[in-house]
């Protein structure tokens, strides 16, 4: 044994793992055995559960601070693959250590768009980053090409870095691979053979933890089809709120599911013309079913009425809304009984969800320019990637600069090239401004580079 326990014929044992887990459940659940400690250890240990176990801390604490021999190694390992693609030039290479974190994906992104290779050297130090930011080792991994994958294959906390190598993850991917390797193998497998990937998945389904769950389902958002519908309803009693949230809202994405005629009913219910207004009956807090149907669970009390009729608005199909009018007439409506932007609000997230442009440009043409932390910034957050250039102009006429950059600095990632273009035309109407330093920093990390007239070269 080494000093952590590491033997060389099984697998690997942390003493002092031990010693904390029998501490932890106490010596009457889990007996202390000291013939797991190292040979230097055992003969200072007394026989007695108790004082064994407190003694065993003391002298291995000592024992931990005295070094070890270091280990030996039969045979170097194998180097990597030859990675025949161009360096990134010097000036960058200068550059990246000076990064902000938040610039590294799409820094990354553009260098395996352009055919070069990340400087390996720099790898580690990436690697390490990106096992406290997710969302950087997609692009790592398929930056870092066959020195990235050698890295993850000889370290497994970087092991994340060998998906994205051809060949690297083969058809066992969802069965042995890490939670990147299976993520992929999922949405490559989709595209490739939908049956087999959702067999794959239905079959494993019960046993897989909730974060993973959650993840499962945001790629089968990708490939949604109709037949999916049994799956996710029985997602909607998931024992995790994350995974409950994202079936409802993909059934929302189904205009023909029964969970999207569920919502029509209580749509009907809630919302009536009254004249040339919209009546609103608040929904009632103790409707255990309706929370289910929005991703809750028994628990109404956690919802308000005011984020139970926005969810319903927004699973609703905008369809239904016809008898009402074109979607100019009906967002145009006054409202009784209920806040208006609420009504607002779910009809811009039914519209994303439902890619009906025409439906988010009349919800944005309706808003009050007052509304700037509550209706605009929602609106903003679930507008069809099409038309937010042209929403980002229309605000721009009519909301003061302040209010504008608001607005801005909750758009989230990743920016369409046509809302990024109109961001930009706005800001250069601003000059000198330096109260939009906060929309400025938002816009240079996620403006697209394909709106720069110059795009800067990677050396």
């Amino acid at each position: 044994d080494d000093l952590l326990g590491r033997r060389p014929d099984g697998p690997a044992v942390t003493h002092w793992d031990d010693l904390v887990s029998t501490a932890l459940l106490g010596t009457r659940r889990r007996r202390f055995d000291p013939g797991t400690l190292p040979a230097a250890v055992r003969p200072l240990v007394p026989d007695e559960p108790e004082a064994g176990l407190l003694t065993a801390a003391a002298v291995l604490a000592t024992y931990r601070r005295a070094g070890r021999v270091p280990a030996r190694l039969d045979a170097r390992p194998a180097a990597a693959e030859r990675d025949e693609r161009p360096l990134v030039g010097p000036l960058a290479r200068r550059r990246l250590p000076r990064l902000p974190p938040e610039l590294l994906p799409e820094w990354l992104d553009a260098v395996r768009e352009r055919g070069l290779r990340v400087p390996p050297e720099h790898l580690p130090a990436l690697a390490d980053a990106a096992r406290t930011r997710p969302a950087l080792r997609t692009p790592l991994a398929n930056a870092a090409g066959p020195a990235g994958a050698w890295l993850g294959e000889h370290n497994p906390a970087w092991a994340f870095l060998v998906s994205a190598v051809p060949g690297a993850v083969g058809d066992e991917a969802w069965e042995y691979g890490n939670a990147l390797q299976r993520r992929d193998w999922l949405r490559r497998t989709l595209a490739t053979d939908p049956q087999a990937a959702r067999a794959a998945l239905a079959a494993t389904w019960a046993g897989e933890p909730a974060g993973a769950r959650a993840d499962f389902l945001a790629v089968l958002g990708e490939h949604l089809d109709a037949g999916d519908e049994p799956f996710l309803e029985a997602a909607l009693d998931d024992r995790a709120a994350p995974v409950r949230e994202a079936a409802a809202q993909l059934l929302a994405r189904l205009p023909g599911s029964r969970l999207a005629g569920r919502m029509r009913e209580r749509a009907a219910r809630l919302v009536r013309a009254d004249g040339a207004a919209l009546a609103v009956t608040p929904p009632g807090l103790d409707d255990t079913a309706l929370v289910r149907d929005v991703g809750g669970r028994q628990a109404p009390a956690t919802r308000s009425p005011a984020d139970l009729l926005r969810a319903v608005v927004a699973a609703t199909p905008l369809e239904h809304w016809t008898p009402y009018g074109a979607p100019a007439d009906v967002v145009a409506r006054s409202v009784r009984g209920f806040e208006r932007g609420v009504l607002h609000a779910g009809w811009a997230e039914a519209a994303a969800r439902q890619g009906d442009a025409r439906w988010g440009a009349a919800v944005l043409g309706a808003i009050d320019p007052a509304a700037v932390d509550g209706s605009i910034t929602g609106v903003l957050r679930h507008l069809p990637a099409a038309v937010q250039g042209s929403a980002i102009a229309l605000l721009a006429r009519r909301l003061p600069p302040q209010a504008m950059a608001s607005a801005v600095g909750q758009l989230p990632a990743p920016w369409s090239a046509e809302l990024g273009t109109a961001v930009l035309d706005w800001l250069s109407t601003q000059p000198g401004n330096r109260g939009l330093g906060a929309a400025a920093r938002a816009t240079g990390v996620r403006v697209p580079r394909a709106c720069l007239r110059h795009p800067v070269a990677m050396g």
